[in-house]
């Protein structure tokens, strides 16, 4: 379990205030998913079931990918997770920078 990292923070807070949910992102504890090196985080607690999906966006990956990034909430309505998914399945490239990140998913 660890704090976000400086380059997991623009795409993280963009799905935060997309989903207008009062959290604060000093506090939040992650574990990175098995998931290839896609980037994906689960969000702690450990454990708990999905509820919905708040907010979605996508970028360009820096190698010329599309990148899909969702943000999950548990059955209570807490952050649960960030899915992160390349189009490829390939890992991530490189993170993206707040102005590479577009509302909604890929056209």
């Amino acid at each position: 379990m660890r704090s976000l990292l400086e380059n997991e923070l623009p795409l993280v807070t963009y799905l935060i205030e997309l989903a207008n949910l009062p959290v604060e992102l000093e506090t939040l504890r992650v574990v990175p998913m098995e998931d290839g090196g896609m980037g994906s985080l689960t969000i702690a607690p450990v454990g708990r079931s999905f509820g919905s999906a708040a907010a979605e966006c996508h970028f360009w990956d820096t190698d010329g990918t599309l990148v899909s990034a969702v943000l999950n909430l548990d059955l209570s309505g807490a952050p649960l997770e960030v899915d992160v998914w390349r189009v490829d399945f390939g890992p991530l490239a490189g993170w993206p920078r707040r102005a590479d990140l577009l509302a909604g998913p890929p056209n």
